[in-house]
């Protein structure tokens, strides 16, 4: 489950309201612009960029009116509508850095990565899994189409909490958790089966699990989801980490 941080959430499904009482938005369109600010939260969004997030390709010739529209229906949910301001051209929400889930997000990310090359894999497993604990869904803005630049934003935000599980994962083996790597890559390489870092950290737990008849299980696995959703051999990384573990198995 998720955590609320703030009126705005859209790691997961997409919500507004006050703290304890966030609601999903009616109509995908005011959703949609809701993640659109929100993405580009405190900075200007031009009235075109809006229409390419809100309609997949020519918006229509009442995309302006209508735009306006949401808007009005959009600060009607909010928790403080002043924060809604019209800019020469577009619009702008300005939300606080604790404001929104996602900001919260990137913040113990960054965090987190940042004690984790700096050697304190405790506080970053801790950072880490505060970050992830923002989301509750395993894709942001959930039903709402990525039209225009909402595609690379959203993809970007999904890309980014499969790093993170992977950064955990690294923060639990650097502390000894095998077992508690193994548990999150597992649900992640089941949704993302061509991460290559993913599959090289499962081989990774396993080797230090000592189950390493699990290390080849994991190798063909790679190699298979490599072929059926890349159509690509495996990623020769993968190939030499595996023939070193297994080597290391074999010195006497």
């Amino acid at each position: 489950m998720g955590q609320e941080t703030g009126p705005y959430r859209i790691l997961g499904r997409v919500c507004c309201g006050g703290f304890g009482r966030a609601a999903e938005l009616a109509g995908v369109k005011v959703r949609a612009l809701l993640v659109t600010l929100l993405l580009q939260a405190n900075r200007a969004v031009s009235l075109d960029r809006i229409g390419q997030a809100l309609w997949e390709g020519e918006p229509p010739r009442s995309a302006t009116a209508n735009i306006r529209s949401f808007v009005h229906r959009l600060r009607a949910d909010l928790h403080d509508p002043a924060h809604l301001v019209s800019r020469a051209g577009g619009y702008e929400l300005t939300v606080p850095p604790d404001g929104a889930d996602h900001l919260r997000f990137e913040r113990l990310a960054g965090a987190g990565r940042a004690s984790l090359r700096a050697g304190d894999p405790a506080g970053a497993a801790d950072l880490l899994g505060a970050a992830l604990r923002q989301w509750h869904g395993d894709h942001a803005a959930a039903g709402v189409p990525r039209n225009g630049p909402l595609r690379s934003w959203l993809d970007h935000l999904d890309d980014e909490r499969e790093r993170v599980v992977e950064d955990l994962a690294e923060a639990y083996l650097e502390l000894g958790e095998s077992r508690a790597a193994l548990r999150d890559l597992r649900n992640l390489l089941g949704s993302a089966p061509a991460r290559s870092r993913g599959w090289a950290l499962c081989m990774r737990a396993y080797q230090m699990t000592g189950e390493l008849h699990h290390v080849a299980d994991v190798y063909q696995q790679a190699e298979a989801a490599y072929e059926r959703d890349l159509g690509v051999p495996l990623d020769s990384e993968l190939e030499r980490l595996y023939l070193r573990i297994m080597a290391e198995r074999r010195t006497p």
